[in-house]
């Protein structure tokens, strides 16, 4: 037990010692890289806001939170490595490549001196392109762009927590007395008008005018970077020495096959430069300062760090002149335009789950606009049979002008005027303003018009219509209303023909004291009803006890019960009745009318309701709310109603009753078959209207007969 405590206690004592050396290396790693970037500060001003504001960019696509760079310690002299310099070896003689490097380092030093100067003198001018980093990096992480104004660009900066004081203090210090606004503003059309990264529209509001951002460049955006900006320079850098090395070529090469003795010592130097400036300066220093954004700056292929922040052996004063008469083959270094091109199809590309939810939305959509099945059937139904028998107006008015404006002996397809030219017509007076209601047409001297019903080609041949079943309404019986006074009871219902729609009100026993005759139960189910119908719906009004009489005779009659309707029965006052005439324990205040179907009618299903709320009128009459109702249910069908008064006859229905005037016929085939089975019975009218004038009502019928069956008791 003792050594196993002991074990433990050598355990954490080793763990706590291993944590103290990795907390102080830590600590020691960070202070470097802070003290570089203080030194590095008084070089290039903005470098801590541009790393930031990379960092930030790339935070933001990766979906990583991001910590800004904490304010930096006082620069230190010491910590500024100045630049290597090439010193050649006075015991070597002079050659070109030595002059060459003593020129190249002149230059250097005279071009720092000038960036040195015009920085100092443009401090002012340096806050601008900060402003632009910072506008361009807000427009970028807008994926997918959508326009955006000068104001909500200021307001998403002002709230954005990744943004440095410093860099807020640059945008109020490039704005002025105007505000931020004003250098959000400023920034944009700098942009638009340097290289067109942004489409911009101004526009006033309340009285202020306004900044509206339209559209991106985001590869032109790009170029705002600092990283961006600094990797052209090196690459600018590296063509200019590259044409620099390639012109001296010759004269280098001359120097070292003439010092071939002293390359040994050349070589050397170039190899301690190496390690000096390479490895002690920036491999020591940079990679800790480029550790906290390996992750995003090392994977860029050109936009890296690294890439930047180290100069290019190339460049760097007697560095790669071993080998310099034969350039060391490598890979083609893709142009700046690739690169951006490259990073714009990157961050265009959809992703797993973003295709995901495309195809998913797509599908839905899909199944929302196709029609369901249910629509498609009622579009169907209600189609102009044989197609749409529209015609269109032809813009020519008449035939001749049609012909006259097309270059053609043959006028189009559409409805064309015929002009009407009579012997006191004045052509020269033009159209008559009233046209056809021109209550002068007789003696009216300008020009009216009548429809050219001539064709002038012969027409495509009409689609054929379906033959008309035999329950289908006549033109004449549709425009009129017919009736035969008869006792149902003995009535030959052959005579009738088919029908679409039957209804009837028998007067049914219910066992209680009614104003009017009733029919046994054994009556009703032996009326020939079954020959009215083999394809159609048959509504039958029941009350009381009748209701279970009536599903019976449905089922005799050859029909099924599949709906039934509900007559709720109101007053004068449009309040429900209370006291109805029927009911042995409850007064009625409602009425139901069975509803069955037989064979396989053409129907419109689901238009109504089956619930009617009507007035009540006379004894035993129906709501007429129900006739317009069997009408869309059954359109264009014959109709007949049984046990009917006059009040119940209408246009298109045949009515049956022994409460009728006489015999009212206009379908000629019903009318010779009514004649030969009852030929001493008067027919009504004695002309009947024929097709053409079937909507003209005979105004004077003849006086009705007597009935043709006289019954002790009166049937309905």
């Amino acid at each position: 037990m003792e050594s196993s405590s002991s074990d433990t206690k050598d355990t954490v004592a080793t763990i706590k010692s291993l944590r103290t050396q990795l907390e102080t290396r830590i600590e020691t790693q960070t202070n470097t890289q802070l003290d570089i970037l203080a030194s590095l500060q008084s070089q290039v001003p903005n470098i801590v806001s541009s790393l930031d504001l990379s960092l930030q960019l790339i935070s933001s696509f990766n979906n990583k939170p991001f910590t800004p760079t904490p304010p930096l310690p006082s620069s230190k002299p010491a910590l500024n490595p100045k630049p290597h310099q090439f010193k050649p070896d006075p015991k070597l003689s002079p050659s070109p490549l030595n002059n060459l490097h003593q020129q190249q380092q002149e230059e250097d030093v005279i071009n720092n001196k000038i960036i040195t100067n015009e920085e100092d003198d443009d401090d002012s001018n340096a806050q601008l392109p900060v402003v632009r980093a910072m506008v361009a990096v807000c427009l970028l992480q807008r994926v997918p762009f959508t326009p955006i104004d000068s104001s909500t660009v200021l307001r998403k900066l002002e709230n954005d927590g990744n943004v440095s004081a410093a860099e807020k203090a640059a945008m109020r210090d490039l704005g002025g007395e105007s505000g931020s606004i004003f250098a959000v503003e400023l920034a944009l059309k700098s942009m638009g008008e340097d290289h067109g990264g942004v489409e911009l529209e101004e526009f006033v509001i309340t009285g202020k005018s306004r900044i509206m951002v339209l559209s991106i460049d985001r590869t032109k955006l790009m170029k705002e970077l600092p990283e961006t900006a600094m990797y052209l320079q090196e690459q600018n850098k590296d063509l200019s020495s590259s044409k620099d090395n390639n012109n001296n070529n010759n004269n280098i090469s001359i120097s070292i096959n003439q010092n071939q003795n002293q390359q040994p010592q050349q070589d050397l130097n170039v190899n301690v430069n190496v390690n000096v400036f390479g490895r002690e300066m920036w491999d020591h220093h940079m990679m800790g300062m480029m550790g906290r954004g390996r992750g995003m700056m090392g994977r860029g292929g050109g936009m890296g760090m690294m890439q930047h922040g180290r100069p290019p052996l190339a460049n760097v004063p007697g560095v790669g002149m071993v080998n310099i008469g034969i350039p060391p083959p490598g890979p083609k270094m893709k142009s700046e335009e690739d690169e951006m091109k490259d990073l714009e199809a990157i961050l265009n590309k959809k992703s797993f789950m973003e295709m995901q939810k495309s195809k998913t939305g797509e599908e839905l959509l899909d199944l929302i606009h196709r029609p369901t099945a249910r629509e498609t059937a009622i579009a169907a139904r209600f189609k102009t049979k044989g197609g749409s028998q529209l015609r269109e107006y032809c813009s020519s008015l008449t035939k001749e002008d049609c012909r006259r404006q097309a270059g053609s002996f043959i006028a189009c397809e559409k409805v064309h005027f015929r002009r009407i030219i009579a012997p006191h017509t004045d052509v020269n007076l033009g159209d008559c303003s009233f046209l056809d209601t021109c209550r002068h047409m007789k003696t009216c001297k300008y020009v009216h018009y009548e429809l050219d019903s001539i064709p002038d080609m012969p027409l495509a041949p009409a689609k054929p219509l379906k033959s008309k079943r035999a329950e289908y309404c006549s033109e004449v019986e549709l425009g009129e209303s017919q009736w035969i006074n008869c006792d149902i009871r003995s009535f030959r219902m052959d005579i009738l023909g088919q029908f679409g729609v039957i209804m009837a009100d028998p007067p049914w026993d219910i066992h209680m004291e009614l104003p009017y005759g009733t029919m046994a139960d054994d009556e009703m189910r032996t009326l020939n009803v079954p020959a009215l119908q083999t394809d159609g719906l048959i509504f039958l009004w029941v009350t009381g006890r009748a209701m279970e009489l009536g599903r019976e005779c449905l089922e005799l009659w050859g029909y099924k019960r599949v709906e039934e309707i509900i007559w709720v029965k109101t007053n004068q006052l449009q309040r429900i009745i209370r006291t109805g005439r029927t009911g042995h324990w409850l007064n009625h205040s409602k009425e139901h009318c069975l509803v069955g179907i037989k064979g396989n009618p053409e129907v419109n299903r689901n238009i109504d309701t089956d619930v009617v709320v009507a007035e009540v009128r006379e004894t035993s009459r129906k709501p007429d709310e129900m006739y317009p109702l069997l009408e869309r249910i059954s359109p264009r069908t014959r109709k007949l109603e049984l046990f009917a008064r006059m009040h119940n006859t209408h246009s298109g229905w045949i009515s049956l009753g022994n409460q009728l005037p006489g015999v009212r016929l206009v379908d000629d085939g019903l009318r010779a078959r009514f004649k030969a089975a009852y030929p001493e019975v008067e027919v009504q009218p004695a002309s009947p209207p024929r097709a053409s004038s079937a909507m003209e009502i005979d105004s004077n019928p003849a006086k009705a007969p007597e009935p043709m069956v006289v019954d002790n008791e009166p049937v309905n």
